[in-house]
């Protein structure tokens, strides 16, 4: 094969890398479909160049792109044996069953950024994204979403009718283009580690500007869409970013603005609401207190294989006669590692503790040496962490696939090229 045919050949499998990137970050915003889309082809696309032998993946790399699939399988391969142990008495819905796939994204554009990440395109996209998205969510923060929409889009609008304010001065849920209040703010917790790393670490003053106004954007989403648990997470990784990234006049004023943020959020009354109801939640007789004793029952009764993945409202609803569990806080536990726990039994535990702590080192390892895209995924692994400690993230893939695309162009290309490339 002639030099030229080679290079025509690596600028198709570039051109093929961009394209299936922009579509992933588009999806970012945009609609689940197009997130599902994204991640399928960068799985399609990251096997492709396993098999033609063009991948090249650094040892901290390879080690969590394994874990990954290690996971994946197990996932994919537990409710056969759940089946075959007696802890699950018929197979998961398809579309449960098929969020085992969703596991190996942020993989998949590891191993595809490889060969190079377009990263002023990419960065276009999500910004100019969620700035209207941003704008958007206001709007229905607002005013009452007045739209109906085609019936074969299936969206809920009485999500963004419910009012968590007055009959004089109402606040409805904002949704974003997802039309789904908590897929819109737990998203924003992806996309706001990136933008605050790029604020303390990018050279460059129109891009630091511009994530400013970005960061200001996904916190007025996460306040329009009234979700306690993104709320907290944002304000903490705001603040870790200040203490990690920003000296002296700069973090001050960082942390000013987070104090006034809470200030303003303890003077909403619809949100002082919000917030004295969640230690009952947590802690007394609320929903997610509910939902986490029955997921520790399945654990209980399953330690070692779990229920299967997908199983979990199934064997959730057939504790009903005694714990009362209702059928939408059947669908897990509210806790990452516990419905983990629950479905895939220990095995899946370890196997995702595994996979979790491969990446978080990788992304250390990046940050050290000066990657803003590593810091900004790192970041974003922390506002996840925090979220997965009342609610189950796969479960929504518009979630779980906004923080996979972040943690993977976290890992692309060696430390030098990721210093500079992103600026």
């Amino acid at each position: 094969m002639g030099t030229e045919t080679k290079t025509v050949e690596s600028g198709r499998w570039k051109t093929a890398v961009a394209a299936v990137l922009g579509l992933y970050a588009v999806g970012l915003v945009l609609a689940e479909a197009v997130l599902q889309a994204g991640a399928i082809l960068a799985t399609a696309l990251a096997l492709a160049l396993a098999v033609t032998k063009r991948l090249r993946l650094e040892k901290d790399v390879r080690a969590f792109v394994l874990a990954s699939v290690a996971l994946s399988v197990w996932q994919l391969l537990s409710p056969a044996v759940a089946l075959l142990t007696g802890a699950a008495t018929k197979w998961p819905r398809g579309a449960r069953y098929g969020q085992a796939l969703d596991t190996v994204a942020g993989a998949a554009v590891a191993c595809i950024g490889t060969l190079g990440v377009p990263w002023l395109m990419l960065g276009s996209l999500v910004a100019g994204g969620w700035l209207l998205a941003a704008a958007l969510g206001f709007f229905q923060h607002r005013v009452q979403w007045p739209w109906e929409p085609p019936k074969f889009l299936k969206l809920n609008l009485s999500r963004l009718h419910e009012n968590f304010g007055t009959e004089e001065n109402p606040r409805y849920a904002a949704g974003g283009f997802f039309f789904h209040r908590l897929r819109f703010a737990h998203g924003a917790i992806a996309v706001l580690g990136p933008a605050l790393a790029v604020i303390g670490r990018s050279k460059v003053t129109r891009r630091r500007v511009l994530a400013g106004v970005m960061v200001l954007g996904l916190l007025l989403s996460i306040y329009g869409a009234f979700a306690r648990a993104a709320l907290g997470a944002a304000l903490g990784v705001c603040v870790l970013a200040l203490l990690l990234l920003l000296r002296g006049t700069a973090r001050k004023a960082g942390l000013g603005v987070a104090v006034a943020l809470v200030a303003v959020v303890l003077l909403t009354p619809a949100w002082r609401e919000r917030f004295g109801k969640a230690v009952d939640n947590l802690f007394g007789s609320g929903e997610r207190s509910l939902a986490m004793s029955v997921g520790w029952r399945l654990v209980r009764e399953h330690p070692w294989v779990g229920v299967g993945f997908g199983n979990h409202k199934p064997a959730a609803l057939a504790t009903q006669a005694e714990t009362g569990i209702t059928d939408l806080l059947a669908t897990d536990s509210h806790n990452l590692w516990l419905t983990a726990w629950a479905e895939t039994g220990l095995v899946g535990l370890v196997l995702l503790a595994t996979m979790h702590f491969l990446l978080a080192r990788a992304l250390v390892r990046r940050h050290r040496a000066g990657s803003i895209p590593a810091t900004g995924a790192l970041l974003s692994f922390v506002g996840f962490h925090v979220l997965a400690l009342v609610h189950y993230l796969p479960f929504h893939p518009s979630v779980h696939l906004s923080f996979m695309l972040i943690w993977g162009l976290g890992l692309c290309g060696s430390e030098a090229p990721a210093r500079h490339g992103p600026d």
